[in-house]
């Protein structure tokens, strides 16, 4: 468990009193020693998981003040969630902007629409079906994003090896950053319930903690290896990024089973198999639309709106033409590598299945997993506040035995603090109208840094300390 696996530069904690003040040993009764060894109690995860979802309703219900009453001209609710129900209203109602393009609602004339018709929607139907409630009533669909946060814990703390408790309900649970992204309508939470219940079957396959294998033979370890490739192929359908896993599963099941033997070619055809069922039933009833703003969009994505990325400034200039007054030839040359997309496709790529491939057999796939969507966030062309929760899952279930607090103090410090730093300067952008740019790709140059050490901080610490 993290928190008890992380090694303390600090003395231990218990007091050694001189002898005049040592208890007798005689007077000690049975219920005083008994009161003294027993553990101290903890809450139970229920009870954790209601205060989460009453906190949540309450900032559901603020959320609705804000944004009838927003201050500054600042809502509470993200545009993501405007977006999302747009595109909900356009499925619908087909009658606003025509039916969808798949060639299954034209054979069978379904009064199916597009999400697609609303600028801007990048997501896969597959979160059109799951917050349909939103049609109802849109609050509905807010309470299935709280819903959906509220199950990933039971979920990590389940199986004979679970997850570290207070590491996950601080991280989660009770993580205001958590509570503040879900309320505010953005649908991250559904991406890291996937990626939890995908390394909890790979751990039930024995691929993880051989003591998260829930039986012996091969029998049952082939059976939660079908269910995770199943939830990889789900998990990637509906958010990219969980690809970059291939590599840490792949060695992992070379390691039991060879690079290429039977079983690793079962795993892929069924991962294969259940992403091209799933996505052909999308794409015959949404067609073209469904691949380009799903899949095709995000290779060529340049954002410069909120994006902390190291990118930010070229991507900006190469939008606005604001590169064409660079008088330096060696500037010009070095924004015209950085606003390419193989600029961080290329290393981001290299590291992730790096990260994939020498960490699966160093540390285990839990933390070769995380690693790798640490790596994959801090690198991408395009990061927003959401993105930092995708690797938030698989934390409770490192192991970090040489951490020392003190590492771990200083690199959170200079995460937040960085973080701070860019939020304070991107307000003075995006809502005072200040020309800050520099100081915002400043900013952004400086949280990279805080979490590229971070991400190395917890590696070192990961790995065990030689004797």
């Amino acid at each position: 468990m993290v928190i008890q696996r992380i090694s303390s530069a600090a003395p231990p904690s218990t007091t050694h009193l001189p002898s005049s003040a040592q208890p007798a040993k005689q007077t000690a009764t049975p219920a005083a020693a008994a009161a003294a060894t027993a553990p101290r109690r903890r809450p139970s995860t229920a009870a954790l998981l209601l205060l989460s979802g009453v906190l949540q309703v309450a900032l559901l219900g603020y959320a609705a003040h804000v944004d009838a009453n927003p201050v500054g001209g600042l809502k509470y609710t993200d545009v993501d969630w405007r977006v999302v129900a747009d595109g909900l209203t356009h499925t619908a109602h087909p009658e606003i902007a025509g039916p969808a393009q798949g060639w299954l609602t034209a054979a069978l004339s379904l009064p199916l629409g597009s999400p697609y018709a609303r600028a801007t929607f990048r997501y896969t139907p597959l979160l059109v079906l799951v917050l349909s409630p939103a049609l109802i009533a849109p609050v509905l669909g807010r309470l299935v994003l709280v819903a959906l946060t509220l199950a990933l814990p039971p979920l990590i703390l389940s199986g004979p090896a679970p997850g570290d408790f207070w590491t996950t309900h601080l991280l989660w649970t009770l993580n205001p950053i958590v509570l503040n992204i879900t309320t505010r309508g953005s649908p991250e939470a559904l991406a890291c319930l996937l990626t939890a219940a995908l390394v909890v079957a790979l751990r039930r396959a024995g691929l993880g903690n051989p003591a998260a294998k829930t039986a012996a033979g091969g029998t049952a370890g082939a059976y939660w290896e079908a269910v995770s490739a199943a939830l990889l192929a789900v998990a990637t359908s509906y958010k990219v990024f969980p690809v970059i896993y291939v590599a840490a599963i792949w060695t992992a099941l070379a390691r039991e089973h060879g690079w290429f033997g039977y079983r690793v070619w079962r795993f892929g055809v069924v991962a294969a198999a259940t992403a091209l069922v799933l996505n052909f039933t999308l794409w015959s009833f949404w067609g073209q639309p469904f691949l380009e703003h799903t899949y095709l969009y995000h290779l060529s994505r340049l954002d410069h709106r909120h994006n902390f990325s190291p990118y930010f400034l070229p991507i900006y200039l190469s939008l606005t033409g604001g590169d064409a007054s660079v008088d330096s030839p060696w500037l010009s040359a070095l924004l015209n590598v950085l606003r390419n997309p193989l600029a961080s496709f290329l290393p981001q790529v290299s590291l992730v299945i790096i990260a994939g491939v020498a960490l699966t057999r160093a540390v285990g796939i839990e933390a070769a997993m995380f690693f790798q969507t640490a790596l994959f966030v801090a690198f991408n062309k395009v990061c927003t506040s959401q993105y930092f929760l995708w690797p938030l899952p698989l934390v409770p279930l490192l192991s970090l035995p040489s951490l020392t607090w003190r590492t771990l103090a200083i690199a959170l410090v200079a995460w937040i603090g960085g973080q701070a730093l860019w939020l304070a300067t991107a307000y003075r952008l995006e809502f005072l109208g200040e020309p800050v740019y520099i100081q915002l790709w400043g900013a952004g140059l400086l949280l990279f840094a805080a979490s590229v050490g971070g991400i190395g901080a917890l590696l070192d610490g990961a790995l065990p300390r030689d004797k």
